[in-house]
C-alpha cells in the first residue's frame, strides 16, 4: 500500500488511511484531538543527538540521510511500520517546516524499499536469473569479458604468449 508524508499540521483526510506522528517531540501549539494521530512513533524518529546535529540544514541534507538510514537499519520499531503499510495506506506525519529535506522523506523511502524487497522475496521464481554460460561458449565472449572467469582483473587475454601461433616473417619462417 502506499506510503504518504504530510505536515501533521495540514488537515486531516480521509485518504490518509493510518495517520502515524513519526517525530520524536509532540509538535508546538497542536492539540491531540486537532492532529488526529492513530499512532506515534517515537521510535523511528532520528535520535535527538541526530536531529540536534542536522538542524534541517541543507548542506547536512545528504549526511544526514545516511546517518538516518543507518539508524533505520538496527531499528526493531520499523518492522511494525512496514508490517503496517503493507496492510493499510500509510501517512507519515511529521511537524517540520521544511517539506523538502526531512526525515519522514527518508522514512517513507525506507519502508517502500523494504516493501520492495519483500515483494521480491515472496517472488523467487520470478527474478530467477541464469548467472553463468556454459564454458564451452567461452569462446564466443566479447573481449571485455576475457580474463575474468579465473579471477583475473587485468584485460590481459586468457591465453599466454606460448600458446599463440607462432608469427611468420616475410620470409615465411616461423620465428
Amino acid at each position: 500500500m502506499p506510503v504518504r508524508i504530510k505536515r501533521v499540521y495540514d488537515e486531516p483526510d480521509n485518504a490518509d488511511g493510518l495517520r502515524v506522528l513519526v517525530d520524536r517531540l509532540w509538535p508546538r501549539g497542536l492539540a491531540k484531538d486537532k492532529a488526529r494521530v492513530d499512532l506515534w512513533a517515537k521510535d523511528v524518529a532520528p535520535s535527538n543527538e541526530l536531529r540536534k546535529w542536522f538542524a534541517h540544514r541543507e548542506d547536512r541534507w545528504a549526511a544526514f540521510q545516511q546517518r538516518y538510514r543507518a539508524e533505520l537499519a538496527e531499528n526493531a520499531a520499523l518492522d511494525e511500520l512496514c508490517a503496517e503499510s503493507e496492510k493499510n495506506t500509510v501517512t507519515l506525519l511529521y511537524g517540520a517546516r521544511d517539506q523538502r529535506i526531512n526525515h519522514a522523506r527518508v522514512l517513507a523511502a525506507v519502508i517502500t524499499e523494504r516493501s520492495q524487497r519483500q515483494d521480491e522475496a515472496d517472488r523467487p521464481e520470478e527474478i530467477a536469473v541464469e548467472v553463468s554460460s556454459p564454458p564451452c561458449f567461452l569462446h564466443e565472449l566479447d573481449a571485455p569479458w576475457r580474463g575474468t572467469e579465473d579471477g583475473d582483473d587485468t584485460d590481459a587475454p586468457l591465453y599466454h604468449e606460448a600458446d599463440r601461433k607462432p608469427s611468420t616473417s616475410k620470409s615465411g619462417r616461423s620465428r
